[in-house]
């Protein structure tokens, strides 16, 4: 069987798509998701139409069901780091599962929108039956210009010989001469770069003047200005608005379909032209108006595309659509159906087929790259029920209550009044038709004038709105006690009864949890994992749980078990808190009990992270640390060789304190001893001292007693001598007078 041609292709293309456009479209649902998005937005005048001078109000049920139910979801799906787990195939593949678990979580959260791509998911299936997202591989090249001046042979060969980089513009001169854009006398220009002003020479400039005296080849100075092109590559997820998505009439599923269409409404001429697209069909493709079918009219809230879509525009800005289709066929005629994406242009979706790179863009693909999920599923079908389905009629009960209260309540605020004729005057009725306070009625007689009484209907609307909030209650989980506390609950019912009905509303919401993680978000990270194990082609280093690692997606293993974590929402937090605490208490008793072997360490820092998790702390590592990065700990004593060593080392220890105290008796003994003995010396001296003074004095009194003896030895002395001499002369004048 040959090949299939093109105008087959384009026919088989057509057919199926329009089948399934006719499917959507010609059946209830594209008019039920249009009606849910008028509901939720408020807008119910085509079931609903107001009469003049009644009251125009909205209950907005469906609005505040699914925005009462997001949160929840979202803290269930969002509230951590870690969306899925992949389980492991063997033991020996535990650490790869966590890493690969790990990193692609990271992808998600970190490298795409993850938040905004969970709450478009969710949101899309609780309003519109059914939410969709994308997952694809993208490789994007991206430009930036740099210019250089001034820049020697060396650094300019160093910059053309780079294989991401491409000149566009150079210029050389010599470097004793300045250049036109840094001369003085040039005015800088105003194109989007700075020039650099240069008053001083270069410093190359005497080396250039030297050459060219020599006749030497001079140094040369170049402007440059380059073009560096990076390429980037990562899986992109993305939500899908489901009127831009279609499926076969007869599918039960994504995966195992066999036509399903993407409208990528979202791309430009300019964009088509530089993915690759044949430029002289991306040109004639026409202009995209955003008002293709009526869900697109109800999503423009705010007329964002009133008169959309001016072909007056530059060509290249304008917004086209383009179709992506899905097909299992036998395109090579070999016998074997293959899955194949085939891309077509226009609004219509079975256009004219793109060529890329000169060729029909028809290329064989691995899986249909959707993921889906409806939050009420209608068995064996595709299509389910959204909540904006299940409360929609109450929305329309609620509002002919609410509305006939209203218009009763004006009624009785505004009562009609009696006039009799015959006590009216002609200032009468003028007098009525003026209402001030306080405003004077002018009759003839007393008694002309009767207000008539309104009977309110509020005792018997009110219970009826009680019954219906009741019943959107019981239909949806969401609750009064859910969203905060009630003070009428608290006072009338016993804390139990509040728990219990709290728990069975907790339940829809997250059996409703439970039917995501288990279809559509299962799907997206299957997707995703299969993606980046499929097209990364070097390793990668990313900061994982707070630590730099490599992760190389090609060594990856395939993965059969994945495990979507579905927590419980606000009010099952403290159940679950509680749960985990009475684990780590039954953990530590164990513990206590020497029971290392049913409890280990691992299972410590698992519990430790759960509880994490559940208290709104999603970074684990910052409050714990992963025991596999840490050396083993050291194993436990026996208690009774504890309890010897404890022994040993107090004896040990009242020895040395023993020695210590010996030591520091013995030494204060020796300075005792040793001041002893400097006082005695001190003592001793002061005692020689003062023998050596007196004897000084006793030496002092004798010699002065000596010297005083002497002198009077020597008086007398004088005095004998005197009288010998007196003598002599009186002996002598005798002897001459004799």
């Amino acid at each position: 069987m040959p090949k299939m041609k093109d105008y087959e292709l384009r026919s088989l293309v057509a057919a199926l798509h329009q089948d399934a456009l006719t499917a959507t479209n010609a059946s209830k649902l594209s008019k039920a998701r249009s009606d849910a998005s008028a509901y939720y937005l408020g807008e119910m005048s085509a079931d609903m139409p107001t009469a003049a001078g009644r009251s125009s109000a909205v209950s907005m049920d469906v609005a505040d069901t699914i925005e009462g139910m997001m949160p929840q979801l979202m803290e269930i799906f969002a509230g951590s780091d870690e969306v899925v787990k992949f389980d492991p195939v063997g033991p020996e593949d535990v650490d790869a599962a966590q890493q690969e678990t790990d990193y692609v979580n990271h992808v998600f959260m970190n490298q795409n929108p993850g938040f905004l791509v969970l709450y478009s998911f969710i949101k899309d299936a609780l309003l519109s039956k059914v939410g969709i997202v994308k997952v694809w591989w993208e490789t994007r090249e991206e430009e930036q210009r740099e210019t250089y001046y001034d820049k020697t042979d060396d650094e300019f060969a160093l910059i053309a010989s780079d294989p991401d980089v491409e000149v566009i513009e150079h210029s050389a001169r010599p470097a004793d001469q300045p250049s036109e854009e840094n001369s003085e006398a040039q005015a800088p220009a105003n194109d989007g770069y700075q020039k650099k002003p240069r008053n001083d020479p270069h410093p190359l400039a005497p080396v250039a003047q030297i050459a060219g005296a020599l006749g030497l080849p001079q140094p040369m100075l170049h402007d440059v200005t380059v073009v560096m092109k990076r390429t980037y590559a990562q899986a992109k997820v993305l939500g899908v608005p489901p009127e831009e998505f279609g499926i076969e009439r007869n599918a039960r599923n994504i995966k195992d379909c066999n036509y399903c269409f993407h409208k990528v409404v979202d791309r430009t001429v300019a964009q088509l032209i530089t993915q690759g697209y044949d430029a002289e069909q991306c040109r004639r493709l026409p202009t995209y108006r955003a008002w293709s079918n009526v869900e697109e009219i109800n999503r423009d809230t705010v007329d964002e595309h009133a008169n959309a879509g001016n072909d007056a525009y530059d060509d290249s800005s304008r917004t086209v659509a383009i179709t992506e289709h899905y097909v299992r066929m036998d395109y090579e005629g070999n016998g074997k159906p293959c899955l194949y994406r085939v891309v077509s242009g226009g609004d219509g979706g079975e256009g004219v087929i793109l060529k890329l790179d000169g060729k029909p863009d028809v290329q064989e693909w691995d899986s249909i790259p959707f993921a889906a999920i409806t939050p009420v599923i209608v068995t064996h079908r595709f299509w389910g029920r959204s909540v904006a389905d299940i409360v929609m009629d109450i929305q329309r009960i609620k509002t002919a209550l609410f509305r006939g209260l209203l218009d009763n309540m004006y009624m009785v605020t505004n009562p009609r009044v009696e006039v009799s004729k015959t006590h009216s005057t002609d200032d009468t009725l003028d007098d009525l038709l003026v209402s001030r306070p306080n405003g004077i009625i002018r009759v003839s007689q007393p008694g002309g004038i009767n207000w008539q009484v309104v009977p309110s209907i509020g005792q018997s609307v009110y219970p009826a709105l009680e019954y219906m909030d009741t019943t959107r209650e019981w239909r949806t989980g969401v609750t009064k006690q859910g969203q905060g506390v009630d003070a009428n609950a608290l006072q009338n019912q016993s804390a139990t009864a509040v728990a219990q009905a709290f728990s069975a509303s907790q339940a829809k919401v997250q059996l409703i949890a439970k039917i995501f993680a288990e279809t559509g978000v299962k799907d997206l990270f299957w997707l995703l994992h299969g993606l980046i194990k499929k097209h990364a082609d070097k390793a990668a280093t990313v900061r994982l749980r707070n630590q730099w690692v490599t992760v190389d997606p090609r060594e990856w293993k395939s993965r059969e078990d994945l495990t979507v974590e579905v927590g419980l929402g606000t009010g099952g937090k403290q159940q679950k808190l509680a749960a985990m605490m009475q684990i780590a208490a039954l953990q530590e008793k164990v513990l206590v009990n020497g029971l290392t072997n049913l409890v280990t360490t691992e299972n410590l820092y698992n519990t430790a992270k759960e509880i994490t998790k559940v208290l709104g702390k999603p970074n684990t590592d910052t409050f714990f640390t992963d025991p596999k990065t840490q050396p083993a700990p050291q194993p436990k004593p026996d208690p009774k060789m504890q309890e010897l060593q404890l022994k040993a080392q107090l004896e040990t220890q009242k020895a040395q304190q023993n020695a210590e105290l010996q030591r520091v008796q013995a030494k204060r003994q020796a300075q005792l001893e040793r001041e002893q003995m400097q006082a005695d010396l001190v003592t001793q001296r002061q005692k020689t001292e003062q023998e050596m003074a007196i004897a000084r004095q006793r030496f002092d009194l004798e010699r002065q007693l000596k010297i005083e003896e002497f002198q009077m030895k020597r008086e007398e002395h004088q005095m004998t001598r005197e009288k010998h001499n007196q003598a002599l002369e009186l002996a002598s004048a005798k002897q001459k007078s004799g």
